[in-house]
């Protein structure tokens, strides 16, 4: 059973019960893998074959120092995943440049492109190399 708290952000996700248990059992505290026997534990479970469960580590003291440790097997089905979705949006973007390359443009480039998405002088350079 799902038990949702309301949270003051309203652009965030409700926290779920299901999310209170997976900060309970998954999320370590970097100190915490190393004095305890806590990596082995979680080195161990990978060894049943492929697992999706992820583990976080994280620096109580750097709050942006923290990373997920997961299955070696499952981060490549996700890596496979990845790769063949950037490789499908290549192809529809060249796909739509293949049917567009024939019509005139109606906007000039500044005017298709906010200053702040580009950086026009990184841009020229590349060009010109």
């Amino acid at each position: 059973m799902k038990v949702s708290v309301p949270i003051l952000d309203k652009k965030k996700k409700q926290i779920t019960s299901d999310t209170l248990n997976f900060l309970k059992s998954n999320v370590y505290n970097v100190t915490e893998v190393t004095r305890q026997k806590k990596l082995t534990e979680m080195l161990d479970h990978f060894s049943h074959g492929q697992s999706e469960e992820v583990f976080i580590i994280q620096n109580a003291k750097n709050k942006e120092a923290r990373a997920a440790f997961v299955d070696l097997d499952y981060f490549n089905q996700l890596l496979t995943y990845k790769e063949a979705i950037e490789e499908a949006m290549d192809d529809l973007i060249e796909e739509e440049a293949t049917l567009r390359r024939n019509e005139h443009a109606t906007l000039s480039l500044s005017e298709a492109f906010d200053e702040d998405d580009i950086d026009f002088a990184a841009l020229l350079k590349e060009i010109g190399e």
